[in-house]
């Protein structure tokens, strides 16, 4: 066996091609054996080829299938099989409808935080490559896209040995020939792309004016199998196309300005050149989505003198007018790495553009800071990365990106490009519909309970148990509709974790509560301008009906076509079809990037659940009382308010308006508010005055002097042990979910100091009370109890981890709904518990009488007198205080208490 090579890998892969690149030392001439199987039996050979001064070996390999995996092996005066690699080419031609899946990420080599023990001299051999090797083989990833920072070198001179060492080097472990580092063996079993950033480029934030400039770019032109570049010396950006997107991977460090320049028009990150080419593949591409790949995160918190697109505002707003005027803003992903941390964005909440960010880092590098930005979640740590799943459905393309850490799922996000499909659209009106018009309230095609199946495989059943179609509990069930059970479906997916959203999926179809249209007859002789639409329109394909009779609701009705016959006459020419509601395949879709807000009536909201009116009202009234009950253990999301505490994760008042349904009418949700709630930002003494949400505070116990608010919490002052200091409002209803902050200005002698929150307070011997002791001990302590006549009851009590301190704030929630409590507690300065402390079941008090805290020493406490409770971020969360437009589908009718209310347009996530 030779040992002349030390290093192979494959890149700028088609469907037919691919380009190899080996380096052999000493410098040694060679051939490349290509074949399907890995024992090579019936290889084609490609070369000989004449190695160059510096060893390399290159070879174009043509003629090959597409969607088929190879093996490749080096002929340099022997098989060096210890150096094969492998590949698999692109499923299909360039601008065919493809499925497939990569793998993304960057940065490896770096020392510092975390086990650095896999890094040495700046190159990584972390078991990260193993772990992706097997994904990659599991997964069949078409290629690896590495995001930059291939090794940590901070290579600064223009010296081409020490960039061609460093690549050797990362490929051995700096063992000179060692095929088994893990990096080595990874980077030859599938096809790569590659840019890179600034450490493998040249030292920490470099840019065009450092001096290894010359050097990296030419030893990227010897080394690394790259698709065609432009720029014949300077410069490795480069694009590809894999069926209908296309991919752009941008250098962002050889015509970089330096970041401290002065912010200006002409200061740029990639430079006139490659600008004006990326303008014109925009402009002349033919794909329907497009993946960017920029090394340099565009999105990041720093003042605009760090390492990012932060330094570049002008040149960003100028990508951003790019990318619009050629149409791509709303059809686009980013993957980008640098920060060291998974992290993703959806494109709501990208303001620079509106499109979704993945970063995949870092394979193996020190911890980077978490960026808040990234609303949709961020992981710093090693063994990080990412793969990025295309499916092509026709109409739409979805762009599935997913972090892992060290094989396990972090985090996944989908952004769905659509590609367009025939919508025919009708009006009832317009005479575009001849009688009969008739829907039919049948079953045909209900399915609540779906099995579906792998091959070999496991199985998921998911069943419907909600509303009407509720098969638990028959109960629960009034029409009597009972099970439909759909069967099982046997499915070719991936792995058996999609097996439950396939069965899901099915379900949502099958249980649609619309109706279902047996006959839609379109006369084009009476109507020739739709003659174009209709000869488009295949099973399958959406109809929309605007302006129905009035016998039928007045919302459009949407519609698929799943049959139809064709009749043409001398005089007659009539397509009479079979259609099933639309609806249920209107699924998520983010907002237009240009949108402020997503959007009053687009699909692109999460829905919540159960939610229904407290109080019935009549057909003019605009503030609706909304409660969202709770599911059990975890917690329901509530709907998002418009204003409320600063802190409160549901407060997204840009995200206003959004309409809402309710026994047949469409509303339109202007603003959204706790039904109580308190900031405490003001000075009062004597009482608490008005909480912020209009409700006047009353005090109970103790002297008017013991209650006060102080610009920044409320407070009681507690002069005297066992007598009680009480502050409530009215409560919204006898179901709810609140909480409170409190602390004491010392911690507990003799005996407890207690803070309470209290529901269905009727008066200070009646109500219910989640209790939190700060004991003598600083133990903390959390109680359910109930005072009925005066009479106190603990009916459950458990001890929580943590200790009291003076002015440190825990926060309680508790929440009720019937005859269930429940209560948990915390340090504010933490994250919520996920699971409840104490739980009870009790009956004694139903009336919704009123909300609020109390406090009080025990009598056995000793502190000195007296004691101040500090008392903060009040809130009911649900139910909420809902302002609404009345007929936005010119419906307007009185509802009553207990009516379900949702969103008129929900977003169920396709799959």
């Amino acid at each position: 066996m030779a040992l002349d090579v030390k290093s192979v890998w494959a890149g700028a892969l088609t469907d037919t091609s691919v380009r190899v690149v080996a380096d052999t030392a000493p410098p040694t001439n060679g051939s490349l054996l290509v074949a399907d199987n890995e024992a090579m039996t019936g290889a084609a050979t490609f070369g000989p080829v004449t190695a160059t001064g510096e060893g390399i070996l290159a070879f174009t390999v043509t003629g090959l299938n597409a969607d088929t995996r190879y093996w490749y092996v080096v002929d340099a005066g022997g098989l060096n099989v210890s150096y094969k690699g492998t590949f698999r080419t692109h499923p299909g031609p360039v601008g065919e409808r493809l499925s497939y899946i990569f793998g993304a990420a960057g940065d490896a080599g770096l020392t510092g935080a975390g086990d650095a023990s896999n890094i040495t001299t700046a190159v990584s051999n972390n078991p990260v490559f193993t772990t992706m090797a097997a994904q990659s083989r599991a997964e069949e990833w078409v290629w690896f896209s590495h995001l930059g920072d291939l090794h940590y070198r901070n290579i600064a001179v223009n010296t081409p040995s020490l960039f061609r060492a460093a690549y050797d080097d990362n490929f051995n472990y700096n063992l000179g020939f060692n095929p088994a580092a893990r990096q080595g063996t990874f980077l030859r079993n599938q096809a790569i792309t590659y840019v890179w950033d600034d450490h493998d480029f040249g030292a920490n934030n470099s840019n065009r004016t450092s001096a290894s400039n010359p050097a990296t770019n030419l030893v990227y032109r010897e080394c690394v199998p790259h698709y065609p570049l432009s720029a014949p010396t300077t410069g490795i950006y480069q694009s590809w196309q894999v069926g209908r997107v296309l991919y752009i991977a941008s250098d962002v460090r050889s015509f970089r300005d330096p970041n401290s320049d002065p912010q200006g028009p002409a200061k740029t990150m990639l430079g006139t050149a490659q600008k004006a080419w990326m303008e014109n593949l925009l402009s002349t591409s033919d794909a329907e989505a497009l993946v960017w790949q920029s090394p340099s995160r565009w999105l990041a918190s720093d003042s605009g003198t760090g390492d990012t697109w932060n330094s570049f505002v002008h040149e960003r707003a100028e990508m951003i007018q790019m990318f619009g005027d050629t149409g791509w803003l709303d059809r686009m992903i980013q993957l980008t790495a640098d920060q060291h941390n998974l992290s993703i964005c959806s494109g709501p909440g990208n303001p620079n553009g509106g499109f979704p960010i993945f970063m995949f880092a870092g394979m193996d590098s020190d911890y980077g800071s978490l960026d808040a930005l990234y609303d949709l979640g961020a992981s710093a740590g090693r063994r990080q990365y990412g793969t990025v799943r295309v499916a092509d459905s026709g109409h739409t393309i979805a762009l599935t990106g997913t972090g892992y850490i060290d094989g396990a799922l972090w985090q996944a996000h989908t952004a769905y490009v659509d590609v367009g499909s025939p919508v025919i659209a009708l009006n009832y009106n317009g005479g575009h519909i001849s009688p009969p018009f008739e829907p039919t309230p049948d079953d045909e095609g209900v399915t609540n309970d779906v099995t579906a199946s792998r091959q070999d495989g496991g199985e998921a059943r998911f069943v419907k148990a909600e509303g009407l179609l509720n098969i638990n509990d028959p109960a629960d069930d009034p029409d009597g509709v009972g099970v439909y059970d759909g069967g099982g479906v046997t499915i070719n997916v991936a792995d058996d974790e999609q097996l439950a959203d396939q069965a899901a999926w099915r379900v949502h179809l099958g249980t649609v509560d619309e109706e279902r249209y047996p006959l839609v007859h379109i006369d084009l002789a009476a109507n020739p301008d739709l003659a174009d639409e209709m000869t488009t329109l295949g099973l399958g394909d959406r109809m929309t009906v605007a302006n129905p009779p009035e016998w039928l609701p007045p919302d459009t009705i949407q519609l698929i076509a799943e049959g139809g016959v064709e009749t043409i006459g001398l005089y007659d020419w009539d397509v009479e079809l079979n259609a099933s509601p639309g609806s249920p395949w209107t699924v998520a879709t983010a907002a237009e990037a240009e949108d402020s807000t997503a959007g009053p009536d687009k699909p692109n909201r999460g829905d919540t659940s159960g939610s229904h009116l407290v109080s019935a009202v009549t057909d003019t009234d605009t503030a609706l009382t909304v409660h969202t009950p709770p599911d059990g253990i975890f917690r329901r999301v509530p709907w998002i308010i418009s204003s409320g505490l600063s802190a409160a994760p549901n407060l997204y008042p840009t995200h206003f308006p959004f309409d809402l349904r309710l026994g047949g009418e469409v509303v339109r949700a202007t603003a959204c508010q706790p039904s109580g709630w308190d900031s405490f930002t003001r000075s009062t003494s004597n009482g608490w005055g008005t909480a912020n949400s209009g409700q006047a505070w009353t005090a109970a116990g103790g002297s008017a002097g013991d209650f006060f608010t102080q610009g920044s919490e409320a407070g009681h002052t507690l002069g005297s042990v066992n007598v009680s200091r009480w502050s409530t409002i009215p409560a919204p209803g006898p179901d709810l979910d609140f909480r409170a902050d409190f602390a004491t200005f010392s911690t507990a002698v003799g005996n407890s100091q207690y803070v309470h929150l209290t529901a269905r307070w009727l008066d200070v011997n009646n109500s219910y009370l989640a209790r939190l002791a700060f004991t003598a001990s600083q133990q903390v302590q959390l109680t359910l109890q109930k005072r009925v006549a005066g009479a106190q009851t603990d009916l459950t009590t458990v001890t929580l981890p943590g200790t009291h301190g003076a002015f440190a704030f825990w926060t309680v929630r508790f929440q009720l709904e019937g005859t269930a409590l429940r209560a948990k507690a915390w340090p504010r300065a933490l994250a919520e518990p996920g699971r409840w402390h104490v739980t009870a079941t009790d009956s004694a008090l139903t009336a919704a009488g009123a909300v609020g805290m109390r406090s009080i020493l025990d009598n056995a406490n000793t502190n000195p007198l007296p004691v101040t409770v500090a008392i903060d971020n009040f809130e009911i969360t649900t139910p909420q205080k809902v302002t609404v437009q009345r007929e936005i589908n010119t419906v307007d009718k009185p509802h009553a208490a207990d009516t379900p209310i949702a969103l008129a347009q929900p977003s169920p996530l396709a799959l």
